[in-house]
């Protein structure tokens, strides 16, 4: 299938990707600004956050209830989120009303009012966000393993932290917005029924008095020590384990992302059915691949009970170190087929497909069309996966439990 790809670049430093999608009758555009939580400073997590929020209680010449009144006017599924590098404003739509939904994005990013009047309502909704997510034994595990494995600020929440974000100040957020929310870095995608030409002209015109302003690198401090325990009184105990593998941008990222599938990615996954089916120890546990443009690890996570949570770390680490040397043809050709399928029901998505062009763009500096990255897998052979995980054992591995006591690590460790 030949792909209707685009790319531009204007004056200001935007970013502008596109894809013609002629099934769909619908379109999805995505804005990705590098305004996320690694600009938080030291004593501010959740900043970042706090300033989507925001944004959005008033633009340009909207309320924030007229925001959310107009979009929805326009037909569109909105959302706002922050990551760890990105602010990101988006929505879905019909295709023809992509022309309402603009000029509310444009004033979004570069006119938020950030009154003084919402600053109590925005910060209590990423409170209680906060709220939920501390409750979570699960999320509070992986929190701790991100905030030990990576270098600083890499491993800061991305949500933040409740005291810090308790102690933010409007002038806090209106710096943030004023040195982070430029020009410069932001991509924008657009995927669907489009008009491309159309579009460019648009986004020139919406955008033409966005001034840039310097850029903000991020400068990757020391990581934490190997082996962590977070106190909770509780029946449940949590564990999760990671180590580094190569980022996305590295071609060997998709051997390492076909050895975690093998180990722990779905019901028919060697951690699934041994931790969880044969010996019954917990009742969750997987593995999975996160990646950030310079770095990515792979992350391991199980549930269990107390009395049964050192084995299952005990044997979660055994199937590690059998992998290299044991994956089978039908396991290799079941992760390639998921990971096969996902891509091309990612083209009956609009909505997906701008989302997925944004981070290529981000990771790589171009996007990849669906050849290319089903050649990706189709390349992927049984000598090759174990080629990888003979040349790359996971040395750094890092390992935390949250439970009521913790768990003795039995395999050396190595930085």
């Amino acid at each position: 299938m030949k792909q209707s790809l685009f790319t531009a670049t204007l004056d200001n430093g935007i970013t502008l990707l596109g894809e013609h999608l002629p099934d769909l009758e619908s379109v999805a555009v995505a804005f990705h600004a590098p305004a996320g939580a690694v600009h938080d400073p030291a004593g501010q997590s959740g900043l970042a956050t706090l300033a989507g929020e925001l944004c959005l209680r008033g633009a340009g010449d909207r309320t924030s209830r007229e925001i959310v009144e107009s979009l929805e006017h326009a037909g569109v599924q909105w959302s706002q989120g922050v990551s760890a590098t990105h602010a990101s404003f988006s929505g879905a739509m019909v295709a023809r009303r992509l022309p309402e939904a603009m000029p509310i994005y444009a004033d979004l990013l570069q006119r938020p009012r950030l009154p003084d009047g919402e600053f109590e309502n925005a910060r209590q909704m990423v409170l209680q966000n906060l709220a939920g997510t501390e409750d979570d034994p699960a999320h509070r595990t992986l929190l701790a393993l991100r905030r030990l494995h990576l270098p600083a600020p890499w491993g800061r929440p991305t949500e933040g932290v409740s005291a810090d974000v308790e102690a933010l100040a409007l002038d806090d957020v209106r710096h943030f917005v004023t040195e982070h929310l430029r020009p410069p870095g932001v991509i924008v995608a657009v995927a669907g029924r489009i008009a491309w030409d159309d579009f460019v002209s648009r986004v020139e015109r919406e955008f033409a008095g966005w001034e840039p302003g310097p850029g903000h690198p991020v400068t990757a401090g020391p990581r934490g020590p190997h082996v962590g325990h977070v106190p909770h009184d509780a029946q449940q105990t949590h564990v999760a384990l990671a180590w580094t593998v190569p980022p996305y941008r590295d071609p060997a990222s998709y051997a390492a992302t076909a050895a975690l599938g093998i180990l722990g990615g779905g019901a028919s996954s060697r951690l699934f059915t041994e931790v969880r089916e044969r010996r019954g120890l917990c009742y969750g546990v997987s593995a999975g691949y996160q990646t950030h443009r310079d770095f990515a690890l792979a992350v391991c996570h199980a549930g269990t009970t107390a009395a049964r949570a050192q084995e299952t770390l005990d044997v979660i680490l055994a199937e590690i170190d059998r992998l290299p040397g044991s994956i089978t043809a039908a396991e290799l050709d079941r992760v390639k087929a998921r990971a096969k399928s996902g891509l091309v029901m990612q083209q009956e998505s609009s909505a997906a497909r701008a989302g997925a062009m944004a981070r290529q763009w981000y990771h790589l500096g171009r996007v990849q069309t669906l050849a290319e990255e089903l050649a990706h897998y189709d390349g992927l052979t049984v000598a090759g996966v174990e080629a990888w995980l003979a040349d790359n054992p996971p040395r750094d591995l890092t390992v935390v439990s949250l439970g009521r006591e913790p768990l003795e690590v039995r395999r050396g460790l190595s930085a």
